[in-house]
């Protein structure tokens, strides 16, 4: 015959699973989000320091920066003329509606 104890304790596995798996996928799902939105921008600070050296060579900043909208469309992207350089900014969604935009930002000497 079972004791009182352990019939007691038989529902808490269920109940400590039942609160430990939504709690392991919404970890899992903040660590995937933090890294696709790394990874974002990583591309778009690649692509701004691109886009930047291009409109210095002579392209036009129109098709440049078409060319960056459809490599990382998440961003917003624009151009700075400064008297020394061509800077190419990247204004990023966050991932959680909490945080703020990122901008990034490459520039390329004249």
């Amino acid at each position: 015959m079972l004791c009182q104890s352990s019939r007691d304790e038989r529902g808490l596995v269920t109940a400590e699973l039942a609160i430990a798996i939504p709690a392991l996928i919404l970890v899992v799902g903040l660590v995937v989000g933090a890294i696709r939105w790394s990874m974002d921008a990583i591309s778009a600070t690649s692509v701004a320091a691109e886009t930047a050296r291009k409109i210095v060579r002579g392209e036009p900043e129109q098709s440049s920066l078409a060319a960056s909208e459809q490599s990382v469309p998440e961003g917003d992207w624009s151009v700075r003329l400064e008297p020394l350089d061509v800077c190419v900014d990247a204004r990023l969604p966050p991932p959680l509606p909490l945080m703020g935009y990122v901008t990034v930002t490459q520039c390329a000497p004249r």
